[in-house]
């Protein structure tokens, strides 16, 4: 009688698992849904020889009448470059302050360019934004 309940306590136990081993080979045929990301399309630069600058002191700059575009950077760690990925806009006529920039180098499809880092929002091109704070014309 011992050995009768041994059998029966080992079959109870078993029985789930030969349900489940089936099943769980059914599911791993069935075709899984996955979603796509689009990735952002940035614009890649090369970073200029001691092209960034970090400023002690925040600089004060503003915007005029436009509404410059504010990007995201990405900077490699192992390459002088960076990938600046749009991000938003700036309000016009507002005073922001600059804490770093950045000199990109020349090529032969791009000009050289410098990005002010705006704190707080993000990366500028320097020749949107005016030194100074804004003052309203009367």
């Amino acid at each position: 009688m011992k050995k009768f309940a041994t059998v029966i306590t080992a079959v109870s136990l078993a029985l789930p698992l030969a349900f489940a081993a089936p099943l769980a080979a059914n599911a791993a045929t069935k075709p899984v849904a996955t979603k796509t990301v689009k990735a952002a399309k940035g614009t890649t630069y090369t970073i200029a020889n001691k092209g960034a600058q970090f400023f002690s002191k925040a600089k004060t700059y503003h915007t005029k009448d436009a509404s410059p575009a504010v990007y995201k950077g990405l900077v490699y760690a192992d390459a002088p470059k960076v990938t600046f990925t749009k991000k938003g806009n700036l309000k016009s006529g507002t005073t922001y302050k600059v804490t770093r920039s950045l000199k990109t180098a020349a090529t032969k499809t791009t000009k050289a360019k410098t990005f002010f880092y705006v704190k707080g929002q993000g990366w500028v091109l320097a020749s949107a934004l005016t030194k100074g704070s804004f003052q309203q014309a009367d």
